[in-house]
Order: C-alpha cells, then structure tokens, then sequence
C-alpha cells in the first residue's frame, strides 16, 4: 500500500542564482587553478630543463595571467548566459537524484562556440571553451549510495550532497519546500545506508592517491634536473618508486617502503654535501632551490604521512 508512494518521484523546477552562488563561483575558480597549475608545471618544467632559473618569477606570472584570463572570461560567458539565473529540474527517486539543466539559450551557447572557434584567436578559444563547459553539465545523476552526507545552507534554500571529499550536486529550492525536500533527501540516504551492502572503496582515498601520483611524477621530474642540490638519478627513481609503492602497497611492504621514501631524500642531500655537489653558483639558482627543496620535502612528508597512516591501520 505504500510502495506507491515510495516509488513515486519528487520533482520540482527552481531558477539557481549565479551571482549570488558561492559553490558556482568555487567551481569556477577551481577551473583556473587547475589551468594555472597545469601551464605553472609546464612552464617550469621547461626553465629547469633549459637551466634558465633566473626567468623563473616571469613564468609563474605567466600562468597566473593565463588563470586569471580563464577566470575572467569564463565568469563573462556565465553571467552573460545566465544572469537571471540557470532554470533546473530536479526529480529525487529511491536510488537516486537526477539535476537537468533546462536549455532555453542552447542556440545562444553554439553560436558563442562557432564564433569563438572562427576568431582563430586564443580568446575566441577560451570563450568557445567556457560555452562548451556550461554545457557539459546539462544533465547530473548521484546515487544515494554514493552520497556520505548533506550541507545545509538553510538562508538560501540550498542542501549540498557530499561524498567523502567533495560536492556532487547542489540541491537548490523554494523557501516553502525546503524542509520537506531536506527531510526527503535525509530519509533516502538514511534508507540507503541503512540496506546491507558489499564494503565500497573510499572514494576519497582513491581521490588523494591519484592527486599524490601526479605530484609524485611532477617531483619526482624537478629532481631529476641537476639543480642546485644535485640529487642523483639513481636516488631520484628509486624515491619515486618507494613513493609509489608507499601509495598503493599494504601491510609491512607499505611500512619499509614509506619508511625508505622518508630517509632517501635526506641521505641524498647529506651526499651531495659531503661531495660538494651543491652550488649556488648559476643565475637564478636561489629560485631552482625553492623549487628543488619543496619537491624533496613533498617526498619527506609524504612517506611520514604514509607510515603513520599504516601505523593507525
């Protein structure tokens, strides 16, 4: 008898605010931190390799410029497109929520695209890239088994999904439905966690193992550089696979290899000082040094991290 209201799905329709909407403009900054990340990578990969230490500042200023022209142009294509507001669906069922963004200017959005793709220009790029962006996410789906808990932004109707290490949808409402709908959401994740299920693998540790990998080969290739500090090869893949292996091995071998990976880097600076294999003698090499110690402390750190987190397992 009740199975039909239980089946039966929730929807409603709401107008999000941009302007007035600090997880859109989050996201959005995001998108130029990675950008300016990336060409920060890129950029210095290319001095270290080339030994030019001195334009070192000119190339973080350069990608913080490319940033911050993301940013800026794609906050224009947002606002330009939806300043009164993105027009949403939303329809909760048992075994999850569904996010449609309804698309009244999707003529709008390809003729920006063909435009800026037709400028032949890097901002005409840009712009065609921002359109296309905004229209990536025209339609979402979160499982409730994949949703870990809720944020409640009650002054702006707002109930943001989490799981373990992030956002998943942004759950957006009218004033006079926002208890009921916040009681719904709360009973269908109650009720999910609630069923007997196989044991999930921790989103978020898979998240932060992918992120360390990256900055694992990131390191790893500053320290392969004769810099300042001239750590040898050898050393240098041998760090790199004790990082590796202090990431995704487990028990003892997890345990001697972070504790390799916390003790190699400070016995390769401690021989290149006692050959005398450290020289400050090149233009530029002040800021090679930074970069060089961040990069062999990342190593540091990250095999302590790894050997408490194996000592607490």
């Amino acid at each position: 008898m009740n199975n039909s209201n239980i089946d039966k799905p929730t929807i409603w329709n709401i107008n999000i605010p941009v302007l007035k909407n600090p997880l859109v403009w989050f996201q959005l900054l995001m998108v130029a931190f990675v950008v300016f990340a990336f060409m920060l990578v890129l950029l210095l990969f290319a001095n270290l390799f080339q030994y030019q230490w001195d334009a070192i500042p000119s190339s973080v200023l350069t990608a913080l410029i490319i940033g911050g022209g993301i940013f800026i142009v794609f906050s224009l294509v947002l606002i330009i497109m939806y300043a009164g507001g993105i027009p949403t669906s939303y329809v909760i069922n048992d075994e999850f929520i569904e996010q449609y963004t309804l698309r009244e200017n999707k003529n709008s959005f390809s003729l920006l695209s063909l435009l800026g793709i037709a400028s032949g220009k890097s901002a005409g790029f840009t712009a065609a890239g921002a359109s296309l962006m905004a229209q990536s996410r025209q339609y979402i789906a979160v499982k409730w088994k994949n949703v870990d808990c809720i944020e409640v932004r009650a002054n702006y109707s707002e109930i943001q999904l989490k799981n373990k290490w992030r956002t998943v949808m942004q759950v957006v409402c009218k004033k006079e439905q926002f208890e009921s709908i916040k009681k719904t959401i709360s009973n269908k994740i109650q009720a999910q966690s609630q069923k007997s299920k196989p044991k999930q693998t921790d989103e978020m540790s898979f998240a932060r193992k992918l992120l360390l990998s990256v900055l694992v080969i990131i390191c790893g290739g500053f320290l392969f550089v004769r810099l300042p500090i001239h750590y040898v090869g050898l050393l240098t893949i041998a760090t790199m696979l004790m990082a590796f292996l202090s990431l995704y091995s487990k028990g003892l071998k997890k345990k001697i290899s972070s504790a390799s990976l916390a003790i190699l880097p400070i016995i390769a600076v401690v021989g290149a000082y006692l050959h005398s294999e450290v020289s400050l003698a090149r233009s530029g090499a002040y800021y090679a040094l930074v970069i060089e110690i961040l990069s062999i402390g990342f190593f540091i750190l990250l095999g302590i991290n790894q050997l408490l987190e194996n000592h607490h397992e």
